[in-house]
């Protein structure tokens, strides 16, 4: 898959992956900041031409991954309220909201070094960035 090829929603195993990292990231923000989660994802998917399982594997990209393994975090975030619906409603297709404005980065708390002197848009306590 090349980069700027078109993506289809995820399924089977990749799609509980992805849903346990979006709820792992954004599971307190509400509907509004899980789907610009999401929105990342599938930005860094489609720009990078990765699968998402590759985009949220990457090494230190996404913190609930960083000392943990996807299976344990799969079975801590199902039990989540929002987990049904982001595995079964938001993952059948790819994004539809722009609410990040096409963000493919994106921090919680302090500013990190990537950050310096951006303008982000802020959804919940996440601030959403469109790098080069």
């Amino acid at each position: 898959m090349g980069a700027g090829a078109p993506l289809r929603a995820p399924v089977g195993a990749e799609r509980a992956l992805i849903a346990s990292v979006i709820i792992a990231e954004a599971g307190a923000e509400g509907r509004e900041g899980i789907e610009a989660i999401w929105e990342v994802i599938h930005t860094r998917a489609k720009e990078r031409g990765l699968s998402y399982t590759r985009v949220v594997t990457q090494r230190k990209q996404f913190s609930c991954l960083n000392r943990t393994t996807p299976a344990r975090l799969g079975q801590r975030m199902s039990h989540h309220r929002w987990y049904d619906w982001v595995h079964e409603v938001l993952l059948r297709t790819t994004p539809r909201t722009k609410h990040a404005n096409g963000a493919n980065h994106y921090h919680a708390g302090r500013q990190p070094y990537w950050a310096k002197g951006k303008r982000g848009k802020r959804i919940g306590n996440h601030r959403f960035y469109r790098l080069k």
